[in-house]
């Protein structure tokens, strides 16, 4: 038996408790939920003419 160890960035937002992981047969899977994108904000503008 050895043991390894790895961290990566999830961004911010993203708490521990956001975060599911499952390992099963030697693989761990990892549920992190994807951060909406911001869309800027729509904006008219008159044309006269």
């Amino acid at each position: 038996m050895g043991s390894m160890q790895r961290s990566f960035y999830v961004g911010e937002g993203v708490t521990e408790e956001d975060i599911k992981a499952k390992f099963e047969d030697g693989v761990l899977k990892l549920d992190i939920p994807k951060k909406e994108a911001k869309l800027p904000e729509k904006k008219l503008i008159a044309i006269e003419g």
